[in-house]
């Protein structure tokens, strides 16, 4: 007969064992980019719940589609961050190019009558020429990305206001305003072209050489360079690339709102998009984030913004809303990666400090 003893002993050996078979599945697991996007869109589907049972009028149909418009010029800014941020820089100028974009569009095509192909051309030529300033001096005159793009965004928000004299400029025609207001079935433009813009650029992400490039260089500079990647090339290209999406997001929004003006979306819409790609898991530190991760981080940031609108809540709260978020979001970031220990929060003081 078995000896009971025996096999408690054996028992006794095996659960360490599994255990740390558990605790080295659960490590790559959080290490996963895959569990931050099922978490987002778990929180996104939670967010949902909550507002359908609080908020009148959130799950009809005009009010859904209602979020997706709102989160479709977010989302391609948000884009457009988080694809900066992967390779370790930062652009803060992408609201003030997109802006500058919608009103050199109106003076272009209403105000001296450039054919409707030719005036867009431009316009993305101008965000791709931003984006290529942008990119040459953080790469080769290595002046820090944040002080770069806020120089940028200074300039462009002032020759938006420069090249109209402080006006706003309105009357597109019609084929322009279908790019902001027409819908292909039941769903809006705008969104189409959000949507296109996120399928894009997770493919250059997952299936092409630039983005496993990318993604090196934002880990490690000097290793990417150490095994042969051209790490300027890769920077320049990367900031052209937020340019151009800049711009795009600028003729969609001034299609929506049949105007151009350097104040249209230049400040909040850089906050909500800062704090979508926080919240999509992008991290700050570069060579780590997904586009499906920002999407979700875009979905609910407009969600939440709506369902402050149907809750009637003060316009001046949902900014401080946006940046409670911003910071818990991080926050929480931290922690799931091992980085901040909530001991040391409330302690006081720096984790990964040995006590005295």
């Amino acid at each position: 007969m078995p000896n009971p003893a025996d096999a408690g002993a054996r028992a006794s050996l095996a659960r360490p064992a599994l255990r740390g078979r558990v605790q080295d599945a659960w490590h790559r697991w959080r290490g996963s980019p895959y569990l931050q996007v099922v978490t987002i869109f778990g929180a996104l589907v939670v967010l949902w719940v909550v507002l359908a049972l609080t908020a009148p009028f959130f799950l009809t149909e005009r009010n859904i589609l209602n979020i997706f418009l709102q989160s479709a010029v977010v989302g391609i800014l948000a884009a457009a961050f988080t694809l900066v941020l992967i390779g370790g820089e930062i652009d803060v100028s992408i609201s003030s190019v997109q802006a500058l974009a919608g009103t050199l569009a109106a003076v272009l095509v209403i105000e001296h009558g450039i054919p409707l192909v030719p005036g867009m051309l431009l316009v993305l030529g101008m965000g791709a020429l931003a984006g290529l300033i942008n990119g040459y001096l953080t790469a080769f005159a290595t002046i820090p990305s944040f002080i770069t793009t806020l120089a940028m965004l200074g300039v462009a928000q002032g020759l938006a206001f420069v090249i109209t004299s402080g006006r706003t400029i309105g009357g597109f025609p019609d084929a322009y305003l279908a790019l902001g207001q027409n819908e292909i079935g039941p769903v809006p433009v705008p969104v189409v072209i959000a949507a296109v813009v996120f399928l894009v650029l997770h493919l250059l992400l997952t299936q092409t050489r630039f983005g496993v490039e990318l993604y090196a260089v934002g880990g490690s500079r000097r290793a990417a360079s150490r095994v042969g990647i051209r790490v300027t090339r890769i920077i320049v290209v990367t900031f052209v690339i937020a340019g151009i999406l800049s711009a795009i997001a600028g003729i969609v929004l001034s299609a929506r709102v049949n105007s151009g003006s350097g104040t249209v979306g230049a400040t909040s819409i850089l906050l909500d998009a800062i704090a979508a790609v926080v919240i999509g898991g992008t991290s700050l530190e570069g060579g780590a984030g997904t586009m499906l991760g920002t999407l979700g981080g875009v979905l609910i940031i407009s969600t939440i913004r709506n369902g402050l609108i149907l809750l009637h809540v003060d316009p001046f709260w949902q900014q401080v809303a946006v940046g409670v978020i911003i910071v818990l979001a991080v926050l929480v970031d931290q922690v799931f990666k091992g980085k901040l220990r909530l001991r040391d929060l409330v302690r006081g003081r720096p984790s990964g400090l040995d006590e005295d």
